[in-house]
């Protein structure tokens, strides 16, 4: 399940997919927009760690795979996931044992974002850290999101202190604030 602007990331940049699809948190809260109803033509399962609408099987990515097949899935999406995972080394060790060569990896996770335990909430991570975290992959087509639909802010390897530009300058956001705002980072990796 994913927010507006990760439902908007993903249509942009993974218009189209073959092959299964993994979503990672699939768990429907009611506040979330549906990945599923984008790819209905794909295989598609959903994991959480928690039963519900949405969720296929409920396992637990730090501890194992579970009966999910190795180097099978074209696409994982992991949207608003990590910071909730106790140790998120261990899932992404996991989950790239997942992805397919060539196979994508959708990464959403909050920089700049409030606590919101869903059981709980342990880390941030900077696009870097993502990086670090997911080594088998090559990552592109990095952004920061906001809460405002549509407001992206592109990050470029040559643009190391977007952060700093984005608030020292003290930028107008679409006209409606001053400050730096809550910001999500956006990721697009594909196994090597």
């Amino acid at each position: 399940m994913g927010d507006i602007n990760q439902i908007l990331y993903l249509k942009k940049f993974i218009p189209m997919v073959s092959g299964p699809i993994l979503e990672i948190g699939s768990k429907d809260y009611g506040n979330t927009s549906s990945f599923r109803d984008w790819f209905q033509k794909n295989e598609y399962i959903g994991i959480d760690m928690e039963a519900g609408k949405n969720v296929d099987f409920v396992m637990d990515l730090t501890q194992n795979t579970g009966n999910l097949k190795g180097d099978y899935f074209s696409l994982c999406i992991c949207c608003s996931v990590l910071e909730h995972v106790r140790k998120p080394w261990v899932m992404a060790e996991n989950l790239t044992k997942l992805v397919r060569e060539r196979g994508y990896l959708f990464m959403s996770v909050p920089w700049i974002w409030g606590y919101h335990p869903y059981p709980d909430d342990y880390y941030r991570f900077s696009w870097r850290g993502i990086i670090q975290l997911f080594p088998d992959f090559e990552w592109t087509n990095i952004y920061y999101s906001s809460k405002i639909q549509n407001e992206f802010f592109e990050i470029t390897k040559s643009e190391v202190d977007i952060d700093n530009k984005l608030s020292i300058k003290k930028r107008t956001f679409k006209g409606k604030r001053r400050y730096l705002p809550c910001l999500m980072v956006n990721m697009m990796g594909t196994k090597k």
